[in-house]
């Protein structure tokens, strides 16, 4: 295990659609686009609850389920704050901290910026498999569900 590292993952991109759209999807879609690979265990849905003090988990049902984070901070249509545990078993022992952003872009669209940072027993191996997991959640999964409903 590698000694005690601060990283920072930040992964942009620009969804064809306004900012309340990305937003909703985001907050109140997120089990239909959040790629089921990345659950831990047998999930019925994946929930962000867009509020201070929200949770960002899996729901197993009859109230199991794997929370990823904490909701620290959320303004409606722009920003999420999240605070967030990475166990060993996937890639730490870390602490993650998120900020997402939307901003408008000049065609009216919305550009989707998340920065995380890192901090605790990570390598560049973690730092890859973030950098590969956003891409995965944020342009391959929520991109083209908030474009083209799928």
């Amino acid at each position: 295990m590698s000694e005690f590292e601060v990283m920072e993952v930040v992964h942009e991109v620009e969804i064809g659609a306004p900012r309340e759209r990305v937003w909703r999807a985001m907050t109140e879609e997120a089990g239909a686009w959040w790629h089921k690979d990345f659950f831990t265990g047998k999930a019925i849905n994946f929930v962000i609850e867009a509020k201070a003090g929200g949770r960002v988990y899996e729901d197993w049902g009859d109230g199991q389920g794997f929370v990823w984070y904490t909701v620290t901070a959320a303004k409606k249509n722009e920003m999420l704050m999240l605070s967030g545990e990475l166990f060993p078993k996937y890639g730490g022992p870390a602490r993650l901290q998120d900020i997402w952003e939307l901003t408008d872009t000049e065609l009216g669209g919305t550009k989707l910026r998340l920065q995380e940072v890192v901090f605790g027993r990570v390598n560049e191996e973690t730092k890859r498999n973030l950098e590969e997991g956003w891409k995965i959640l944020m342009t391959d999964s929520l991109k083209p569900y908030v474009e083209g409903g799928t």
